[in-house]
């Protein structure tokens, strides 16, 4: 049997090209091996380190995942719980159907280290004056070695009670960023917190029928100097909380009302003052009059005050292009001013003042 030089050649270049794929193949292997393995252990390792801490951890079943093409470990229906104590008095749990640690290639090569959270789970927090649940699914989350940690969901429910408030809100697109460094020097910023989302609904506001979107809040709280005899959750470890931005628009274009908030509480008190600007407010306010619920709770005069606003040509300085900025007094996390009062105290400074007929 004889074979032609031309078919020498291409059995070479299979030969050469098989063992190309082969090498490969058993470097990938073995990349996926050490990868898996290296995973493994950081979890045990972070496993050990909870439960040193307070924190029940339990899992059903832990798999290795992702070859050829990635590396990850899944942990089967993995549960954390921590009981209240004396020294940390807070309870807290979170469940999820699985944990995957890692991920593609392309996932491993970039900054920080990826974990997904598939399918539905819930955190759940309770302390003496804060009790809070938040339910997602398909939660992505990026750890890095700076103590942040960036995460996206595409839902997200979040219920929150404190001895002044009581109010739930789903979102959508949510997405955001975590900073935290417990051992902060007094007065830097200890827990820092960024969230956006593309819509945001809650039944507080369903009453008066606003879409509210592209919703952020931007936050930090600075360290005290009782941080280091007060657990990380609590309170007593922060001075101050500052709030760079919370802001909303209702509606879906470039012309809709937008309203934000910025300001400053001293902690634990809740004690401050936050200041909020309301841009292309007419519209805002035109809805709000709408709304049987609110135009009730409006004394006449007042009504009258904020018909002849909207409805007659305002001075420059209540232009509709030009925002409406108003201070509100935080004591003890509370709001002093009545609804009727607050309005009214804006209307007196801010609209019946300066609102003359061009």
């Amino acid at each position: 049997m004889t074979f032609s030089l031309n078919t020498v050649r291409y059995l070479k270049t299979g030969l050469v090209m098989a063992g190309i794929v082969t090498g490969l193949l058993f470097v990938d292997t073995l990349l996926w091996w050490r990868t898996t393995h290296t995973i493994e252990t950081g979890i045990e390792a972070r496993r050990a380190e909870l439960q040193a801490a307070g924190w029940a951890t339990t899992v059903e079943q832990i798999t290795h995942g992702g070859w050829p093409f990635g590396a990850w470990v899944t942990l089967t229906s993995p549960h954390l719980r921590h009981d209240r104590s004396i020294s940390a008095p807070f309870e807290a749990g979170w469940s999820g159907k699985a944990l995957r640690v890692g991920g593609s290639w392309l996932e491993l090569i970039r900054t920080g280290f990826p974990v997904f959270l598939p399918r539905p789970h819930a955190a759940r927090f309770i302390s003496p004056t804060v009790q809070m649940t938040i339910l997602s699914q398909d939660l992505h989350l990026r750890f890095s070695t700076d103590h942040e940690t960036t995460f996206k969901a595409p839902f997200a429910q979040i219920a929150l009670t404190t001895p002044s408030l009581d109010q739930s809100i789903s979102v959508t697109e949510f997405s955001g960023r975590l900073f935290t460094a417990p051992d902060a020097p007094h007065d830097a910023t200890r827990l820092g917190l960024e969230l956006s989302a593309r819509t945001l609904r809650s039944p507080a506001l369903d009453p008066l029928k606003l879409a509210l979107r592209d919703a952020r809040f931007i936050a930090a709280l600075t360290s005290s100097t009782r941080k280091d005899v007060t657990p990380f959750f609590s309170l007593k470890g922060y001075d101050r909380l500052l709030l760079q931005t919370a802001a909303v628009s209702f509606g879906p274009d470039h012309h809709a009302s937008r309203l934000s908030s910025s300001g400053m509480l001293e902690l634990p008190a809740f004690t401050g003052h936050l200041t909020f600007s309301l841009l292309n407010w007419h519209d805002a306010a035109e809805q709000l009059l709408n709304t049987t619920s609110v135009r009730t709770s409006l004394a006449p005069d007042l009504q009258a005050i904020l018909e002849r606003v909207l409805h007659a040509e305002p001075s420059p300085a209540l232009r509709n292009d030009l925002p409406l900025v108003f201070d509100v007094p935080v004591i003890q996390g509370q709001f002093p001013l009545s609804l009727d009062a607050f309005l009214q105290n804006i209307s007196t400074h801010k609209i019946d003042g300066s609102h003359s007929r061009e």
